[in-house]
């Protein structure tokens, strides 16, 4: 199956909170981060991880977004994609073309796992939800109207060689094609989806709730891989945990063009967006970004080598969630 993912950063224009509101803030967040059970996760109620808390720096100074400790080699990282969507799409190929008013949402789930020097991709789950058609209780996935071959999910194994990443060995056909494929991007790819640490992340200033700074230029690569250009303003609003794993919560407010970023599925993506309003989740442990929730007015034109191509433009309401997990050796 060949698809396109739109992976853009979210932004949200918040207004400042007074002195006496930052301080009251830093000291509740501070407090639940402690005590560690104090600290909910707003999608499922779960409790900030014991082990993970443990290596939060945080005291009344503020939180240190920390890069120092080793990067775990032995990680598992299930992402959950959703892309609720309106506005006109449509797919090109040598002998047809189809347009699309499209209002509904697009489904991705994926599995990540890495061992060292090997990598294993799985899509577990992909869809196209239609809000028109089906109440809330009947909601359930339908065939993608962007694509016209089922998606497999058969596992695609990795294996770095050197500089170069290859299919390992017994991996069959498709395997092959997309390691020739994605050899030249894997390394993006890996920290686009939480198996490496980001190249550039915070400093050691320590940051309190209500702080602002701007990513642009050379400081991009926080949130941005790949062929990039943009400019954002963060904010810190909060901290909260996403599957039990501490971060910091940003609101983020600016716009980015991207060129040719690739996805595991071998499609390439060109893509224009501005971000209206959103959050971000940033670990407080290593230098990765967990969650984004945000809408976007965005244009895209995606495609893999010899495939359909696939254009777009409108709304789009884009939440990633990573469940992001170390594996004992």
């Amino acid at each position: 199956m060949r698809r396109s993912l739109l992976i853009v950063t979210s932004i949200l224009s918040m207004s400042l909170v007074s002195c006496d509101k930052a301080k009251e803030l830093v000291g509740k967040a501070s407090n639940a981060l402690k005590k560690g059970s104090g600290a909910k996760d707003a999608d499922t109620g779960s409790e900030v991880d014991a082990t993970q808390q443990k290596l939060v720096d945080q005291n009344s100074e503020g939180v240190i977004f920390r890069k120092d400790l080793p990067f775990p080699q032995r990680l598992e990282v299930r992402t959950t994609i959703e892309r609720e969507m309106s506005g006109r799409f449509y797919q090109t190929s040598e002998i047809e073309k189809h347009l699309n008013e499209v209002k509904g949402t697009r489904i991705f789930v994926t599995k990540l796992e890495r061992s060292g020097n090997h990598v294993r991709y799985t899509l577990e789950q992909a869809g196209f939800s239609n809000p028109l058609e089906q109440s809330n209780d009947e909601k359930k996935l339908v065939a993608d109207p962007f694509k016209q071959d089922a998606p497999t999910n058969q596992p695609v194994t990795f294996q770095k060689a050197g500089n170069d990443w290859k299919a390992a060995e017994g991996s069959g056909f498709r395997a092959t094609v997309l390691s020739k494929q994605l050899s030249p991007v894997l390394a993006d790819l890996l920290v686009e989806n939480a198996l490496a640490p980001r190249p550039l992340w915070f400093g050691k200033r320590r940051m309190k709730i209500g702080e602002q700074l701007v990513v642009s230029d050379s400081t991009l690569p926080m949130l941005l891989v790949g062929n990039a250009s943009g400019k954002f303003t963060l904010k810190l609003e909060s901290f909260e945990p996403v599957a039990g794993h501490p971060c910091g919560v940003f609101s983020i407010s600016g716009d980015f063009s991207r060129k040719k970023f690739p996805d595991f599925e071998g499609v390439f993506t060109d893509e224009e967006v501005t971000i209206q309003a959103g959050k971000i989740w940033l670990s407080l442990v290593y230098p990765i970004i967990l969650k984004e929730e945000f809408d976007t007015i965005q244009s895209f034109t995606s495609g893999g080598k010899g495939g359909l191509t696939e254009k777009g433009q409108g709304a789009v309401k884009v939440s990633v969630r990573r469940e992001w997990k170390i594996l004992k050796p």
